[in-house]
């Protein structure tokens, strides 16, 4: 095995492409795996953890890659990420105003994508495209701009009263060719159940983006969820990439998941 690259992971970063094009990356380097697809590669966990926000070294890590100091205090880890209808800046409690200012009380999309299914989603405006990558969704649409984070999650809420909101990975996984459904008709349908307070935030019909995803032969993936936790050496053949998800012969690694946890990674030759 030739090593490729140390250092504590970060998300995975896919780029527009077809298929998307992936770079795993450390907090020393980063690498394109796009390419990857087919080869044996082995990931060592290495037993070292550290905060991805401050690089504090800890034993166990929160939120997808925080310590436990940063988890508490830190905007980006507060409960209205997750649920930005539950915003609290009006009230004056806001962790961190600037982080707001910066993320939260600007445009945002509310969309509709199909990873596992139809879902409904949001996110800031002008990261639409990496946010569907990230969700590894096959097909997206364009449905509403609203001026701030919270006031698309509310209408994101609206709209999960008919439409999930979640995606379940395994079916995602599952979901490598065209939807079995029209997104623009759905889209028409849900912006014509709207009640009358959002009709003035909806986009006009946009364009359904598609995406593709680096795949080996197309066998049914191996699902079994992978740990560093539990198996802190993980070797096999990398069968396919789709969004945080690293899939192997031997199963499923979620990258993101284990942002923060230093590894070795090596690449056969």
């Amino acid at each position: 095995m030739e090593q490729q690259l140390n250092g504590f992971l970060r998300e995975l970063d896919p780029r527009p492409s077809d298929p998307v094009a992936y770079r795993v990356v450390t907090d020393a380097a980063d690498a394109e795996i796009t390419a990857w697809v087919g080869r044996r590669i082995a990931i060592e966990f290495t037993g070292e953890r550290a905060c991805i926000h401050c690089g504090r070294r800890v034993k166990k890590l929160f939120n997808q890659g925080y310590c436990y100091p940063c988890f508490t205090t830190l905007a980006e880890c507060d409960l209205c990420i997750v649920k930005p209808h539950e915003c609290h800046f009006h009230k004056g409690t806001c962790r961190d105003e600037g982080f707001a200012a910066e993320h939260c009380m600007i445009p945002h999309y509310v969309y509709l994508a199909y990873s596992s299914g139809v879902k409904v989603g949001l996110t800031r405006k002008g990261r639409e495209l990496k946010r569907w990558m990230d969700q590894g969704a096959v097909a997206a649409v364009l449905l509403a701009e609203v001026p701030t984070r919270k006031i698309a999650g509310e209408l994101e809420m609206e709209i999960a009263k008919h439409l999930p909101d979640k995606t379940d990975w395994r079916r995602m996984l599952r979901a490598w060719g065209e939807p079995d459904v029209d997104l623009a008709a759905v889209r028409e349908e849900v912006a014509s159940r709207l009640p009358a307070v959002w009709q003035r935030h909806l986009l006009a019909p946009a364009q359904v983006r598609r995406f593709h995803y680096p795949r080996g032969a197309a066998e049914e993936p191996n699902l079994t969820a992978l740990s560093l936790d539990k198996q802190p050496r993980v070797e096999g053949t990398v069968t396919a990439i789709k969004g945080q998800y690293l899939l192997l012969d031997c199963g499923v690694l979620n990258v993101k998941r284990h942002a923060g946890y230093h590894v070795q990674i090596s690449l056969e030759s």
